[in-house]
């Protein structure tokens, strides 16, 4: 067979893109009747084999061997008493790495150790809690092992997988079924746990179809699940969590959807808003370089999986070229670390990619209220980004969805990079969710409702109502403006009556924020920006090390200001890392109206003459800025910028 010819089977066969069945009907489990029937069948495994020695599917292979054995380590664990939910994932995703592994390559040096590992979740029923993500991620690959070499394990280590797994899926469905646990609950439809936990519950319900009559119901109480969790994704392909969590849940939403396509199509997979827009989303939140993302809500400067793999599913899916393109980057950038099994299987050779040049330098994801802007496609382009919408997106608080855990208190803040280095930065993953530590104001030392505990307090945030009305906004030339009002998302003992903040970014590297307040009463009002990196002040501004020539000044009648080095504490990848750089604040104490201005930009004049602010007129409501690229007036009434 002709290599093109093979690949073609391989991208459009294996990859479960083409489903035979794409209606929104009943799904038919009936079709689960022979072995292998998790991803591919027996005649595309020969496939999937035949190419094993072929680019780029060698490599693929060299990363997921190197890693099956890197999570096992030298021998398999004797018992699991040391591991708990978070590292049991370890020998978990171990086993199902050397069981691909093996199955494309036969080679018989990796199954004694699967065996081994399959004997040693099976006669120890206590996966680390049997509740939660590890133990999920146990029972996926027990799932997938059982599957993929059921004809090559012994009569009665079969029998002992098959019963562990009908055990712990069992389990699963209880505590989904029954609403027993916080991720199975209405709070949980918009958080990775679900996906993780209900998925892998589903992928055992396939492979015990036929063999155990409880498998109909686990799978048809999946499905009921991720209904209503496609229901309340963001349509515009935007991530509440932000791209780590965002990395790890759309893993196991194309991990159910791929595996369940023979039964159910690929309907509501095309009929997604968030799974077809969502990797735009991920192209606009890549970091100049394509190397690192950014970081907001619990996230970090990293995907905690992939992106390829899924990526390249979503690639065939929607025959989407900047997807294919962008999986290829990335896993270039970090020199191939991050390839999956799954990359093995998604990769469909028939979609070519396509870089972003010719995509505009903006998106504007609406119901997160996002937008990302850059100056340019290039490694050393600057980018921003600017959040302005309720925490979980205007669709979920429609529908009264609360979730919480891994967002912030950070609506109206805004972040800001050089290529890969920070200008003006995020708090990261805090030990403790703050307004105070984004680039916000506060009232009276109060942020916005959500704030003081670990996690985002959702019930608070409930209780008082946490609102905001949709955001305006506008593009021209070279421009892009919003508007929001965010009053309505503080506490309303310091509510003020008004708080709108216009956040308007030229040529994707110069930002300018006009924040104008109508209190209550008299409130103290602190306006709080993370820079990072040393500012020296040069007469009324400051000058920024972290890019040449790169400025930062404050407008403000009657305020106070001061600029000092800050330490967060941060929970980076399960270690304490403290988030330095400097602090400035603005201050005022006052129950008249106000507005002031705050630009971050390359100013004409460079550090030397650091202000860009030639004019700022609080009661029209404009300025006038003096930049690199020249002198323009902003209209933050109607959101227009023109060049002189």
């Amino acid at each position: 067979m002709r290599l093109k010819h093979l690949l073609l089977i391989v991208g459009l066969g294996f990859m479960l893109c083409l489903s035979p069945n794409l209606g929104l009907a009943d799904a038919d489990y009936s079709v689960f009747n022979q072995r292998p029937r998790l991803y591919f069948n027996k005649k595309q495994l020969e496939g999937l084999r035949e190419v094993r020695s072929s680019k780029p599917y060698s490599d693929f292979l060299k990363i997921i061997r190197k890693r099956g054995r890197g999570q096992i380590g030298s021998r398999v664990p004797n018992n699991l008493l040391r591991f708990d939910a978070s590292t049991i994932r370890r020998p978990a995703d171990g086993l199902l790495d050397l069981t691909f592994y093996y199955l494309i390559t036969r080679d018989s040096s990796y199954f004694h150790t699967i065996e081994d590992l399959l004997s040693l979740f099976s006669t120890n029923s206590d996966w680390a809690g049997n509740s939660d993500m590890g133990p999920a991620h146990v029972l996926y690959s027990m799932s997938l092992a059982y599957d993929w070499l059921y004809d090559e394990l012994s009569p009665s280590l079969r029998l002992l997988v098959r019963d562990s797994i009908a055990e712990h899926a069992e389990i699963f469905y209880n505590l989904t079924s029954k609403r027993e646990i916080w991720w199975s609950q209405d709070k949980g439809l918009l958080q990775n746990h679900n996906y993780v936990n209900v998925g892998a519950m589903a992928i055992a319900g396939v492979a015990l179809y036929g063999e155990d009559k409880r498998a109909a119901k686990w799978l048809k109480e999946a499905e009921r699940n991720f209904d209503a969790v496609l229901s309340l994704l963001s349509p515009d392909g935007a991530s509440h969590e932000g791209i780590s969590y965002w990395s790890y849940g759309t893993l196991w939403l194309l991990n159910y959807y791929s595996a369940l396509a023979p039964a159910q199509g690929y309907e509501k997979v095309r009929s997604s808003g968030f799974l077809k827009n969502t990797a735009r989303f991920r192209l606009y939140a890549s970091l100049p370089g394509f190397q690192y993302n950014v970081d907001y809500a619990d996230s970090l400067l990293i995907d905690y999986y992939g992106p390829g793999a899924f990526l390249r599913c979503l690639a065939s899916i929607f025959n989407d070229g900047h997807a294919q393109w962008l999986a290829s980057e990335i896993e270039g950038k970090r020199r191939k670390r991050t390839i999956l099994w799954q990359d093995y299987i998604w990769y469909d050779p028939d979609i070519k990619p396509v870089s972003p040049s010719d995509l505009p330098l903006y998106g504007w994801f609406d119901n997160l209220g996002i937008l990302l802007s850059r100056s340019s496609w290039d490694d050393d382009a600057f980018l921003v980004m600017f959040k302005a919408g309720p925490p979980q997106g205007y669709l979920a608080l429609s529908r009264g969805v609360y979730p919480g855990s891994h967002i912030h208190p950070d609506e109206g803040s805004y972040s800001m990079w050089v290529g890969r280095k920070a200008i003006v930065q995020d708090d990261s993953y805090v030990l403790k969710k703050l307004s105070s530590s984004h680039n916000l104001l506060t009232f009276n030392n109060l942020g916005q409702l959500g704030e003081g505990g670990t996690w985002f307090l959702q019930y608070d945030y409930k209780k008082s109502k946490g609102a905001i009305p949709r955001a305006r906004f506008k593009s021209g030339d070279n421009y892009q403006a919003v508007e929001l009002e965010l009053s309505g998302l503080y506490p309303p003992d310091v509510r003020p009556r008004s708080w709108k903040r216009a956040f308007v970014v030229v040529n994707g590297s110069d930002i300018f924020i006009r924040d104008k307040i109508e209190p209550s009463f008299s409130l103290y009002i602190k306006s709080l920006s993370h820079l990072t990196r040393n500012a020296r002040r040069v007469d009324n501004a400051y000058c920024l090390d972290v890019a040449e020539g790169y400025t930062f000044a404050f407008k403000g009648d009657g305020f106070s200001s001061d600029i000092a080095r800050y330490s967060i504490p941060t929970k980076s990848m399960g270690k304490n890392i403290p988030r330095i750089g400097m602090l400035f604040t603005a201050e005022r104490k006052t129950s008249d109206l106000v507005s002031t201005l705050t630009a971050l930009s390359r100013a004409k004049g460079g550090c030397a003459s650091p202000d860009s602010v030639r004019e700022f007129d609080p009661v029209a409501d404009r300025a006038a800025v003096d930049t690199a690229d020249g002198i323009y007036d902003i209209d933050f009434s109607n959101l227009s910028v023109v060049k002189h």
